[in-house]
């Protein structure tokens, strides 16, 4: 198999054991991936672009380190008889604590009450009660479900956004994802969970934000491409969002001349709800079961609908 990209390498060192039998050919940079194409029979990585897939003739599984396809697609030249598998459900629960605690540092003004404490200001800012509010969360998988069970332990009536409008147990209420706009206007917070695709591209943008009350707190801990972050940078400053903590963004690293850097209410974390201790032994495990069923002729655990995005 072949390993492609820092944290593949890196998730393949701290588990050899899983892999033992195996030959492991780690590939730190495309040219040197694109160089091995003709001999993989098994790849995990992440950020794949590859420009062309048809020299890999003996490829039998892709398999992404993380929950979402975008880092691979177009994936030009791929056979469609390649399974592809993602990490979808290893990093939920640690996405869902996460946030959590971001709606919490948001509902209890922890960017406020930290720049008062830096500044050595004795200024009270007053705590919003999650308790009795109502929590929209785009995205039903499985981070998506993930939030909904510990918001709903903080009392909170959790609506879920879909892309089918099939009830899932633990949101209080399912719509179909064309609602969101409208059913943004009732949220009094929003947590964003769904994959990046042509569809979630700038999910939350300007006119969204105009629906949103001027108290509605928003996460994102899926993809940066979901918000239009000038707009949300804008609402910010105008006092008309309640707060904003964001984990991802269209760039990363997030350029110096963003305008999310000093936006008020604003919470900036580089790209790391995912992260928790065993992550990547999990992720590799995965993995080795995935080859294992790919080898015995039955289907992946976590396919990807390439097509979807998803």
């Amino acid at each position: 198999m072949h390993a492609y990209g820092t944290f593949a390498i890196d998730a393949v060192a701290g588990a050899p054991d899983v892999l033992r039998d195996r030959e492991v050919v780690t590939c730190p940079t495309p040219e040197s991936f694109a160089r091995e194409l003709d001999r993989v029979e098994a790849v995990l990585g992440f950020g794949m672009r590859v420009p062309d897939w048809s020299a890999a003739g003996r490829l039998r599984l892709v398999h992404l380190v993380g929950s979402g396809a975008d880092s691979i697609l177009p994936a030009a030249g791929l056979s469609p008889d390649v399974p592809v598998a993602a990490a979808r459900g290893v990093s939920a629960p640690a996405m869902a604590e996460f946030a959590v605690a971001m709606l919490l540092a948001l509902a209890k003004r922890l960017p406020e009450v930290l720049a008062s404490q830096r500044s050595r200001t004795w200024e009270r800012h007053h705590p919003v009660l999650l308790s009795g509010s109502t929590l929209l969360v785009a995205g039903a998988g499985p981070v998506g479900r993930e939030v909904a069970v510990r918001a709903r332990a903080l009392g909170m009536t959790v609506i879920g956004v879909r892309g089918e409008p099939v009830p899932v147990p633990e949101f209080d209420e399912t719509h179909p994802a064309g609602s969101f706009a409208e059913l943004a206007g009732r949220a009094d917070a929003i947590v964003l969970a769904v994959p990046a695709t042509p569809l979630t591209r700038h999910l939350l943008d300007g006119k969204v934000l105009d629906r949103c009350r001027p108290s509605c707190l928003i996460v994102n801990v899926s993809r940066g491409e979901v918000v239009d972050e000038r707009e949300l940078a804008a609402r910010l400053r105008a006092g008309s969002i309640g707060g904003a903590a964001l984990d991802v963004f269209e760039k990363e690293p997030l350029p110096q001349d963003s305008p999310l850097w000093d936006a008020p209410g604003a919470i900036l974390t580089p790209h790391v709800s995912w992260s928790s201790p065993g992550y990547t032994r999990k992720v590799v495990e995965l993995f080795a079961r995935n080859l294992e069923r790919v080898e015995r002729g039955q289907p992946v655990i976590n396919p990807v609908d390439l097509a979807r995005g998803y």
